[in-house]
């Protein structure tokens, strides 16, 4: 089970982390543990890595991954849950606190290359797109049972979709025939619906997002997964997190602006460190869908 994910700005994280012997680290995100892997052999000795994804595919790529390498003193944890149980996770391995925490927000290119995945606008497969299949709640629930105000709010909320009533408009009309049920089926319509000239992405990106992001509930997690990060952050511990979008990079601001600078703590507060951290051009190259990447990263201090 070889992953075909290429984590982003690996090297960043490595550096802006400030790793050392004997941390504990929380990946909430794990993937195929390229992040994961290279942070906990820097943990040596002593050092903790507890690795969580919402995806149990994941969980087994990782694990494939991981026995090949060597990671003598260091304890390893992989969990099947969600950024929104860093809490949970964290006690159910005996700890009551993190060093260092990573959130990459974007999607993985072993789901998005799955066509049975139904991540994709660019393969033929079914409307799922559940991160964790534990769910019941698919993309072809969203597209054929909400009310047309609700896809709408939807396409504009989560996907910024400044064509969102027409687009959801004609899923209703095209749904009256029959419940659409494929990829290219809902991406073809999207693209019909939309008028005029279109920009350098797929006419479906930004609608594909949001449907997805209603699925997985994905607001609500990165907001739960951010704040129970910065409690449970050690003092001087440092939270990194990896947005793709404008929607991800305002949910992350607005879910830490009560603890910054301005939100009145009196005992500690969470601060960005540096500027924005953006892949340079040979990442790019190599790794086109790196090409949207930001890393912040935070660090919580005693006042």
């Amino acid at each position: 089970m070889e992953p075909r994910h290429r984590p982003v700005l690996l090297q960043q994280v490595i550096e802006s982390l400030a790793l050392d012997p004997g941390l504990v680290f929380i990946d909430g995100t794990m993937g195929s543990a390229g992040h994961y892997s290279a942070v906990a052999g820097r943990l040596v000795p002593g050092g903790i890595a507890i690795g969580i994804d919402r995806d149990q595919s994941a969980i087994e790529r990782a694990r494939a991954v991981l026995e090949g390498m060597e990671f003598d003193g260091v304890e390893l944890h992989l969990v099947h849950g969600e950024i929104a149980e860093l809490e949970r996770v964290l006690h159910k391995v005996g700890m009551q606190h993190a060093d260092r925490v990573l959130f990459d927000l974007g999607l993985s290119s072993d789901q998005l290359d799955d066509p049975g995945r139904g991540f994709s606008f660019l393969r033929e497969g079914p409307l799922d797109m559940r991160q964790d299949r534990r769910q019941t709640l698919t993309a072809e629930d969203v597209v054929n049972d909400y009310p047309e105000e609700a896809l709408e709010h939807i396409l504009r909320e989560y996907g910024e979709e400044r064509f969102s009533r027409r687009i959801a408009a004609a899923i209703v009309a095209r749904r009256r025939g029959g419940r659409i049920t494929g990829t290219l089926e809902l991406a073809t319509l999207i693209e019909q619906a939309m008028p005029g000239r279109r920009g350098k992405s797929h006419p479906a990106t930004r609608s594909f997002q949001a449907i997805r992001m209603e699925v997985g509930g994905e607001v609500r997690q990165i907001e739960e997964g951010i704040r129970q990060a910065v409690e449970l952050l050690s003092h001087s511990g440092r939270l990194a997190v990896i947005t793709f979008h404008s929607l991800e990079e305002r949910i992350v601001k607005r879910t830490l602006r009560p603890y910054g600078r301005h939100g009145g703590r009196t005992d500690w507060q969470v601060n960005m460190l540096g500027k924005v951290i953006e892949p340079d051009e040979e990442e790019v190259q190599g790794n086109p869908r790196s090409r949207s990447a930001k890393l912040r990263v935070y660090e919580k201090r005693l006042l």
